[in-house]
């Protein structure tokens, strides 16, 4: 019944359309989204005009463990510009790639539990300075076996959205996606590359004629002003209403701003100031628990919607059509809902008229409480939990000291699967809980709470450093006792101090990173990557890694991240 309801309302929504008249003729806008990969300062100040929409911020390669009051300031001011700013957090392509967490781990279930974390860490750090939502990196673009990875996307994207109200969510694959990404997340990067490359890039074709602010495009190495202004034209004609174009360069095309920065901040904006007309007062097609499905009256030459609930944006259409369903609200609750609509030069119309809109009831049965909670491996840093599965369960919340750290979808979690969680204090008790949610809405009682203290720290920050070379490659390995984000190993090839990235009395011509590897390029901090995963295992914090390299070298190990930045002696590998 309701879906013969909801087809026949698309069929009138669409006739409706196909008689609006649309100003595919006026002259489009771009916002610009910029990855602020810099310290905050003089260059965060100038992100504050009216012609940036995006702002990335990235004190760490994610958020860092300890709060900076710095960054605080510097989110707070684009903020009050009208700027929102997002929070990296790299998802490592769910692992697929050979990817691993800062634990060692490649599955998705452990990228999407390190990313939810990093998620409620920039919240706890920034979210009352105005942090406005977050972007995940190192995203694939493909659907996976079954659709696991776009789930797996889905999923997360929607436990962000429903334990951070108003939270602006962009992914970022840097090419473009298959259709299964569609509905995932406000914000998609479908191209991050030189402009050579993207002279003769095309988006998926199912892309065309959808929202152009769904979409977003990073092109580096511009080196002109001219060559930036036919950027954004090609921006524009491709279906782009997010873009940033500099003359920056690999291997971080993003850690400063352009010199031709106010010429881009020009070029972007559309002369073009009428804001379209106020669409009509959504209605409810479909209600749910937790879930509307809402249609309105069009607003003639609008591109694309944003909804309002109760005040925060919550979510946009794909396009033109103006119907949305909305996810993961309170059941049995009244929620005010505006419409805004937006036309191609990036203008928004004034809110339609509020209308309030109550969700169904939950059904009478919460789930049972989950029973068994318990951890193991216990370390300086981190532990893994388990508990029992609870029938007719959604999602798991997974609380630490009261406050809900993950929410993880039943459906992508194994019976018996141990979750872990990292980022903790050494010689720190923590105390952890559980609550199942069905899918209307219904929680159940926390699980009995579990205490659990970390481990204090052994020896020095890094020990048992060696490496061994033979005729077809080089072993390192290194134990790190103190939590570090990321676990590096400087590799002096050549021998020879005065070539590679200095540091540490080395020059390296190579840098382990985790699970990367990378070639030294240019001077400074110049890195290229290696199409080769160095990372051959990581059991009980004994890093393991082993390279294509022959004949005697030094090399140095390196912490940083989480605990304070550890040198290891320069040790000689042969």
């Amino acid at each position: 019944m309701y879906a013969r309801r909801t087809a026949a309302v698309a069929v009138l929504l669409l006739a409706s359309l196909s008689g609006t008249a649309h100003a595919d003729d006026a002259p489009a806008g771009v916002s610009l989204a910029v990855p602020a990969y810099f310290a905050p300062g003089e260059l965060w100040g100038r992100l504050a005009d009216p012609g940036v929409g995006i702002v990335v911020a990235n004190p760490f390669s994610g958020p860092g463990k300890d709060f900076d009051p710095g960054y605080a300031q510097a989110i707070a001011d684009a903020r009050a510009a009208g700027v929102t700013v997002l929070g990296y957090v790299a998802t490592g392509y769910l692992g697929s790639t050979g990817r691993a967490t800062r634990l060692g781990e490649t599955t998705p279930l452990a990228w999407l539990a390190q990313a939810q974390q990093d998620v409620a860490r920039w919240y706890e750090l920034y979210g009352e300075h105005g942090l406005g939502g977050v972007f995940l990196d190192e995203v694939q673009n493909v659907c996976g076996p079954g659709d696991a990875y776009s789930d797996t996307y889905r999923a997360l994207d929607e436990s962000i959205k429903s334990l951070h109200r108003g939270a602006f969510t962009v992914i970022n694959p840097g090419i473009g996606t298959d259709q299964c990404y569609a509905d995932i997340a406000d914000v998609s990067l479908t191209f991050e590359g030189t402009y050579e490359t993207y002279q003769g890039w095309q988006p998926p074709a199912w892309q065309r004629g959808l929202d152009p602010r769904r979409f977003w495009h990073l092109v580096h190495a511009t080196a002109t002003q001219d060559q930036m202004t036919e950027a954004l034209r090609l921006g524009r004609e491709r279906g782009a209403g997010h873009m940033y174009v500099t003359p920056d360069v690999l291997a971080n095309p993003w850690d400063t701003l352009p010199d031709y920065w106010q010429a881009e901040l020009d070029a972007a904006r559309s002369p073009d100031t009428t804001a379209p007309a106020r669409p009509g007062p959504a209605r409810a097609v479909k209600r749910g628990p937790t879930t509307l499905t809402l249609a309105w009256r069009p607003s003639p030459g609008a591109v694309g919607y944003d909804v309002h609930v109760n005040g925060l944006r919550v979510a946009g259409t794909a396009g033109r059509v103006p119907a949305v369903t909305l996810k993961n609200l309170d059941a049995g609750t009244k929620h005010a809902i505006t419409i805004k609509a937006r036309d191609a030069a990036g203008n928004a119309s004034p809110a339609s008229t509020a209308v309030p809109v109550r969700t169904r009831r939950a059904d009478p049965e919460p789930p049972a409480a989950p029973d068994g909670l318990s951890a193991d491996q216990v370390k300086v840093a981190s532990a893994r939990l388990t508990w029992a599965h609870t029938r007719d369960t959604a999602w798991y919340d997974v609380l630490m000291d009261g406050r809900r750290l993950l929410r993880l979808p039943a459906a992508l979690l194994p019976a018996g699967a141990s979750v872990p969680v990292s980022g903790l204090t050494p010689a720190t008790s923590y105390t952890f809980t559980v609550v199942a949610r069905d899918a209307s809405g219904n929680e159940s009682a926390p699980a009995r709470p579990l205490t659990v203290t970390t481990t204090e720290p052994s020896g020095d920050p890094i020990s048992e450093q060696t490496g061994s070379v033979t005729d077809t490659g080089a072993t390192y390995q290194a134990r790190y006792n103190l939590p570090f984000d990321f676990h590096h190993v400087y590799i002096d090839h050549d021998n020879d101090a005065t070539t590679g990235f200095a540091v540490a009395g080395i020059g390296a011509d190579y840098l382990i990173e985790n699970s990367w590897y990378y070639r030294h390029t240019g001077t400074g901090w110049n890195w290229t990557p290696v199409d080769l995963n160095p990372l051959v295992s990581s059991a009980d914090d004994l890093f393991v890694w082993r390279v294509p390299l022959t004949g005697a070298h030094r090399v140095v190990f390196h912490g940083s991240g989480s605990s304070p930045e550890t040198y290891g002696p320069v040790i000689t590998v042969s």
